[in-house]
């Protein structure tokens, strides 16, 4: 008799169900609360740094920037070309990162995404004052490779079907 009851208890004191929001999402919801509903959407600093991370991000070995950094809103858009085939996970983070160190201010955090044809890593960085949410995007052959490939190997499925 008591073992429902015992079921209902723990279940209302489990953790709430798991939302479709991101890291990257939580924390920029988080960041507008603490310091104002306008962190992260500044058009003036979003262009500043989109200017300044375009000239520190010319020379980049293994990829390089294709056009100009793209701002939608208040997202930004990063997309490089890469230039070498990346036979794992730790080789393209490694890459990104090399990416990110050149512009991530005070705060940051990413997230990797294996999108159709390409690796998409979501972030956010900035400091108290102000913040850049976007996203930095690595295409090209080689990445849509990459990424079919990864897709197999997580899911173990038949690459080709005849």
């Amino acid at each position: 008799m008591n073992e429902p009851k015992l079921a209902e208890d723990q279940n209302e004191t489990a953790y709430p169900p798991a939302t479709a929001a991101s890291a990257v999402q939580t924390l920029v919801e988080a960041m507008r609360l603490q310091h104002g509903e306008t962190w992260g959407t500044d058009e003036e600093a979003n262009l500043r740094f989109t200017l300044n991370a375009s000239s520190s991000l010319k020379e980049i070995d293994g990829a390089h920037l294709i056009g100009e950094p793209e701002i939608d809103g208040s997202e930004l858009t990063m997309t490089f070309w890469l230039d070498f085939a990346v036979d794992d996970l730790m080789t393209v983070d490694q890459l990104a990162f090399d990416i990110f160190a050149r512009f991530s201010e005070e705060i940051f955090l990413s997230e990797r995404m294996l999108d159709q044809k390409s690796i998409r890593y979501n972030f956010v960085t900035g400091s108290n004052r102000h913040g850049h949410v976007g996203s930095l995007v690595l295409a090209g052959p080689y990445a849509t490779d990459f990424v079919d490939r990864e897709r197999v190997r997580a899911t173990g499925a038949v690459r080709f079907h005849a």
